[in-house]
């Protein structure tokens, strides 16, 4: 199958950029020929699909949006693209792939333009995301007035790609449910392919590394960012602390409100719990770690949990987004926002060895489940609806 991918950025920010890229190499390893459209200004050598690349300089939420500029140069450029990969063997494509809505309207284009059928791939809900950050007060009011505007954006975007996308894959039920609640799509377009625990991110060597036997040092990993819920586990270890506890935590994400971050950890009076690593590679963290705290306020499908049940260390999480079709259990899912049922979960694992016990053999469970093959499931997806 060939298969032509677009990610023109000029830096991987998010997990699914990151995972975009793995997919496509995967895909490639499997003997699909796979070419993907990408920025000369992003600094990426695959190691099995081929790039296209296009110059298209842009500034991160300037004017035009990037993905104005990106449609624009594709299309600019579209024949030296197409000559360069038949000069590589590549005659026709079968399909159209990308994560995202940010190049929609690239792929719109290359879809019309090439008569391809479009595989869409959903990774946040947006519009549900923005609900939540705007009842729960957590965006400044310049923040609030650009989410509604973007809100507008993003259910127009909804609609294009349930009419044009000829298959639609989601993370999780959830998603999928009001994605087609809200778009009227039809059922049979759409197809849930979940995160995975495999290669090249979770390497055997760190398989069933953690062995802790009881929860003194918990870990968090995420932005400093209210989305995440960075100030529900810092309430919560305030609350333990004044039942008597004195647990460790390890804070690790990209250190944006790093200064309200700090104050907010005075004001709690427990900053000799609490250690802000920066972004570093979780695995060592989750080997060593007792418990993985993750009180998002909405997340699809997040990696890190993935990653932490491949070390076996323990996950508690919010019961939004897939977290529910991730973890399963009620015993690892607690109300998002919920301080006092995240102090209670926290001090059930640290009072009671058989209970935290459980949770572990619940996450070993989970982890299970989720080894598998993930390039295949998007390979039969796209021969679904290649010619």
């Amino acid at each position: 199958m060939n298969i032509l991918g677009v990610l023109p950025l000029k830096q991987i920010r998010t997990g699914g950029d990151r995972r975009y890229l793995e997919l496509m190499e995967l895909l490639a390893e499997r003997g699909n020929t796979v070419f993907v459209i990408m920025n000369t200004f992003l600094d990426y050598t695959p190691c099995h699909f081929t790039k296209i690349t296009l110059s298209i300089p842009y500034k991160r939420r300037g004017f035009p949006p990037g993905s104005f500029l990106f449609k624009n140069a594709i299309k600019k450029n579209l024949a030296a693209a197409l000559a360069f990969a038949q000069n590589k063997g590549c005659r026709s494509f079968d399909v159209i792939h990308i994560h995202g809505d940010m190049f929609l309207k690239s792929a719109l284009l290359l879809r019309k333009r090439l008569c391809l059928p479009l595989f869409y791939a959903s990774r946040c809900n947006d519009i549900d995301r923005a609900h939540i950050m705007r009842s729960k007060g957590g965006l400044s009011p310049k923040e609030y007035f650009f989410s509604c505007m973007y809100e507008l954006v993003n259910i127009s975007r909804e609609k294009q790609i349930a009419k044009y996308a000829e298959l639609i894959t989601f993370q999780n039920t959830v998603d999928r449910n009001i994605f087609l609640k809200r778009t009227k799509c039809a059922i049979e377009k759409t197809v849930i392919i979940p995160g995975n625990i495999g290669l090249p991110r979770c390497t055997p060597d760190w398989e069933h590394k953690n062995k802790s036997e009881k929860v003194e040092h918990i870990v968090y990993i995420g932005a400093l960012s209210p989305s995440k819920g960075i100030c529900n586990v810092l309430r919560a270890i305030a609350e333990l602390k004044k039942r008597g506890y004195a647990l460790r935590c390890s804070i690790l994400g990209r250190a944006e409100n790093m200064t309200q971050t700090m104050e907010f950890i005075e004001t709690l009076d427990i900053k000799e719990y609490i250690s802000i690593e920066g972004f570093q590679e979780p695995f060592s963290y989750f080997a060593t770690c007792d418990l993985m705290v993750y009180p998002t306020l909405y997340d699809a499908y997040p990696d890190a949990v993935l990653e932490s049940l491949h070390t076996g260390c323990p996950v508690i999480a919010s019961a939004v987004g897939g977290l529910p079709d991730l973890l399963a259990y009620p015993e690892l899912l607690f109300e998002s926002g919920n301080i006092q049922e995240i102090a209670d979960r926290i001090e059930r694992c640290i009072t009671e060895p058989d209970f935290y016990r459980r949770i572990r053999r619940l996450c070993e469970e989970r982890a299970t489940a989720h080894r598998f093959d993930w390039a295949e499931q998007f390979e039969k997806a796209m021969r679904r609806v290649s010619p």
